[in-house]
């Protein structure tokens, strides 16, 4: 399906976090969940084996409480009065860079329509830059046809994604860029609740707003997963973090400030994650970067697996790029700011190591020390359970489904091959999302992961929990059943390829 931008209701569908219910309840149900791995360790020395997994997960959910706890609520009505208040003599001029590389021409063309609607409603001048990396005569005319500014670079490739921008930076000559990638479509009104914020504050390199992702039952179950779990990133993360100038800056839905990259020399040079490097750059210079939580734009999210994998991939590799940077830890930075990137880098690690150890517990338990597992000793889980499968997926605005959870499942093991790859110097080269599944490589490791661990676990868990419920008391191993089936479902789930037009 093709996006259709936002309406005026998903507009601040993301200005309100919602924070507090999250805070209260993660909290308790996370003080509960780690006293009851502290009991499990007294079961056998060979438990202790799990307490650095442990410790790692009790840092990381502190870094994150300590950077989204304390922040205030977006100012939606500060921001309104700011937008409407807006009306300057004369419009700043704004080039919007449009950076394609082999995506389908009716998405590009969706995306097109938008922008040209975009610079029929805004009141200063709007130049379009098509910033084609697959030198395709069909688009050459197609941009003449929306009057946008067709350009090819000589030196196609070079440094894929960010050299393509860098090209666009130096043909263009507006004091704004507007950077959209070919799938998503603006609202008409972008400009004009963005540029208020650049105008009075003359020291913001970059205003990014959320990559939206609206979620229906008409999309695949990768469309719909995908889009509802990034919503807790740029609903909640991001705003929290935007009010200690640690927000991350991703690239598309953004605009930059010329003068701010004229001190960078442009977009950052980078194989891959210019987007995280150049907002830090720019921060390095004594630029900010600010988030504003208004879904100004729709997205579209991966629709095969090998799609998805390869943007998380790319996603966890710009992180740990930029902590493995000499220029990261060479940067005197306030310890929010720091805490905001180290946050992200104990995500990805947290859910690549998880991959392997959620399900290798429970099986551990019932194997090994049956007589402790009696309901009365479980009962510090169920509040990690209730949250987990009920009041966190209640919070999100988006259906947050069984598709959600198997999506969680697939990032799992993208960060697991980012971390290996990374160790090994061997990292994957840039690849816009939505290329074709044939144009990406490494994806076969995947599969053999999913079904050589995740699934042969998922068997071995629920047919562990029957034999014990077999040969014991049924009650008490319900739980462990229970889990087991929703695990082995949502494997299920991942080996069922989407299809386009899922019920």
């Amino acid at each position: 399906m093709l996006p259709v931008p936002p309406d005026d209701q998903e507009k601040y569908s993301y200005a309100r976090r919602g924070n507090r219910i999250l805070l209260i309840f993660s909290s308790l149900s996370f003080i509960a969940l780690v006293y009851s791995q502290i009991l499990m360790t007294r079961l056998s020395p060979w438990m202790w084996s799990y307490v650095p997994f442990l410790g790692f997960t009790v840092v990381y959910f502190l870094i994150s409480q300590v950077v989204t706890a304390t922040a205030p609520e977006f100012d939606i009505a500060g921001h309104r009065r700011l937008a409407a208040a807006w009306a300057p003599e004369s419009y700043p001029a704004v080039d919007v860079l449009l950076p394609v590389c082999g995506e389908p021409v009716e998405v590009l063309r969706n995306t097109w329509e938008n922008v040209a609607a975009l610079r029929e409603h805004y009141k200063g001048r709007v130049t379009a830059y098509v910033l084609d990396d697959s030198s395709s005569p069909k688009l050459q005319r197609m941009a003449g046809e929306f009057g946008f500014v067709y350009a090819g670079r000589a030196n196609r490739g070079w440094y894929k994604k960010a050299g393509n921008l860098l090209y666009g930076y130096r043909i263009s000559h507006a004091p704004y860029i507007l950077l959209l990638d070919a799938d998503f479509a603006p609202r008409p009104d972008f400009l004009d609740e963005i540029l208020p914020h650049m105008e009075a504050d003359p020291t913001l390199g970059i205003v990014q707003t959320p990559q939206f992702f609206r979620v229906l039952d008409q999309q695949s179950w990768l469309e719909r997963g995908a889009g509802a779990v990034q919503e807790l990133f740029y609903r909640n993360i991001q705003t929290s973090l935007s009010n200690y100038d640690g927000a991350i800056c991703v690239g598309t839905c953004a605009v930059y400030r010329r003068a701010a990259l004229e001190a960078n020399g442009g977009m950052t040079l980078i194989e891959h994650s210019e987007d995280v490097h150049t907002g830090f750059d720019l921060y390095t210079k004594g630029w900010r970067l600010s988030y504003l939580p208004l879904a100004l734009s729709t997205g579209v999210c991966p629709d095969n697996v090998a799609a998805y994998v390869n943007q998380q991939y790319r996603w966890c590799s710009g992180n740990m790029s930029m902590l493995g940077s000499r220029k990261f830890w060479g940067t005197k930075l306030p310890w929010r700011v720091r805490l905001s990137y180290l946050s992200g880098f104990f995500y990805y690690v947290h859910t690549a190591l998880a991959t392997f150890i959620v399900p290798l517990v429970p099986m551990a338990l019932m194997i090994f020390w049956p007589q402790e597992m009696r309901v009365a000793n479980l009962v510090w889980v169920i509040p990690g359970l209730i949250y987990a499968g009920l009041l966190f997926p209640l919070w999100h605005r988006a259906p947050y489904r069984l598709e959600a959870y198997a999506c969680r499942m697939v990032y799992g093991w993208a960060h697991v091959f980012t971390i290996y790859d990374v160790l090994r110097n061997k990292r994957m080269g840039w690849q816009p999302t939505g290329s074709s599944s044939k144009k990406q490589g490494r994806n076969r490791r995947f599969w053999i992961g999913m079904i050589g661990w995740t699934c042969v676990t998922a068997a071995a868990w629920v047919g562990t929990a029957l034999w014990r419920m077999r040969n014991g008391d049924p009650i008490d191993y319900a739980l462990f059943l229970a889990s087991g089936l929703f695990y082995a479902a949502t494997a299920a789930r991942v080996l069922r390829q989407p299809q386009k037009a899922e019920a």
